[in-house]
């Protein structure tokens, strides 16, 4: 009896030693997984055929809802009814663009299981803190702190343009692509309250068009006060802002800007060093000056139109009751309103775009201008500088 004793006790450490493992990662005795199972099985899972998931049955039960101590698949899980598992719910088709519907409508709770609590991120997934994350800028205040209101109320023009205007940057870190100078990024990365198929801002102003349709001008929202213009501006405009000649998709905007390094201005790109005695250019009416080149004191556009561009272009000699441009407070200045500015103090006539020049003419057929189909404003405009 003593030796059968004695075999059953060498049997039983045999038994444990060729169970034993040096393996640190080797599961412990209540646990049938490896320390890190969990941030490493899913490759292990979706290894399993046609997802049938039959290694994991065995102990989480035929239905995977969990058996004795091994828990249900849907407790983590919680987006699935059925097999195959997904880490977020089956709609998500970009989870950048479309977590925000989501967390908006069901909150952020659902998400603490993966990203840890207060969503700081773990083993499992990244922080929602995270300044950056697979090149995506996310939510460095935390989860919600974007910076405007996400009522809807912000996709309104007068609301969100200034802010873009500003600095396109700022909305190119959540709604557009990733780039710099030159690179084009498009503004399509989804706004779910203004499309929910996920345009981004393109399903308002169109594809490789970040800004305002008449950004041009004139208007009271087109572009002379944009800010950043080194960084914002060049994304789509070409570092060197020149447009197609360099690979982007904007124009250049050395067609208006005599510099685009004091981005001076030039007439010319609309009108010809009026008046010459042809027509202004791309006007719908154009406006022949006639016989007003032939008069010397008509020479300068600031006698009639109370402003003139320098000789060398791109800088303006106007009177002092003209406004001009102003950066700083956003003023548009003469003639930008849409408008044509004419001199009062020489007696124009907006009905029959002639002037009544006390001691030099009268207002005559041989004195009168043809319709330019703008609205004139009249000023006093009394010599030049």
């Amino acid at each position: 009896m003593r030796k059968l004793g004695f075999l059953v006790l060498i049997a039983t450490v045999l038994l444990l030693n060729a169970c034993s493992s040096g393996n640190s990662d080797a599961p412990t005795d209540t646990n049938a997984h490896p320390q890190d199972w969990l941030a490493m099985h899913a490759n292990s899972a979706s290894a399993s055929p046609n997802y049938n998931y039959s290694d994991c049955d065995s102990c989480h039960g035929a239905d995977l809802r969990g058996s004795g101590d091994a828990v249900s698949c849907y407790s983590c899980h919680s987006y699935n009814t059925a097999p195959p598992f997904s880490i977020h719910p089956t709609t998500w088709v970009d989870p950048y663009v479309d977590h925000r519907a989501y967390a908006a409508i069901n909150g952020f709770t659902s998400c603490n299981a993966c990203h840890g609590p207060g969503l700081r991120g773990n083993q499992l997934a990244p922080s929602c803190y995270a300044g950056t994350y697979e090149g995506m800028t996310c939510h460095a205040d935390g989860p919600g702190e974007v910076p405007h209101p996400l009522d809807g109320s912000y996709l309104e023009p007068d609301e969100h343009g200034p802010d873009a205007k500003a600095d396109l940057t700022l909305c190119q870190s959540c709604h557009g692509e990733a780039g710099g100078p030159g690179d084009n990024p498009r503004f399509n990365v989804g706004i779910y309250e203004a499309d929910p198929a996920g345009n981004g801002c393109e399903s308002c102003h169109g594809t490789n068009y970040a800004h305002p349709r008449n950004w041009a001008g004139p208007n009271n929202t087109f572009h002379y006060s944009a800010a950043n213009i080194q960084n914002a501006c060049t994304l789509c405009h070409g570092e060197n802002l020149q447009g197609l000649k360099e690979g982007g998709v904007g124009v250049s905007c050395q067609g208006c800007h005599a510099s685009v390094t004091e981005f001076t201005l030039d007439c010319t790109f609309c009108h010809g060093y009026a008046p010459d005695g042809s027509p202004d250019l791309d006007v719908p009416i154009p406006v022949p000056h006639r016989t007003v080149a032939i008069i010397p004191s008509h020479g300068e556009c600031t006698l009639c139109h109370g402003m003139s561009q320098t000789v060398p272009g791109g800088y303006f000699s106007a009177t002092a009751n003209y406004t001009l441009f102003n950066y700083a407070a956003d003023t548009n200045g003469d003639h930008w309103n849409g408008s044509i500015n004419m001199n009062s103090g020489f007696q124009y006539n907006p009905n029959n775009y002639g002037c009544d020049a006390a001691g030099c003419h009268f207002n005559d057929p041989e004195h009168r201008l043809s319709d330019s189909g703008l609205p004139v404003i009249l000023k006093p405009y009394l010599g030049g500088n």
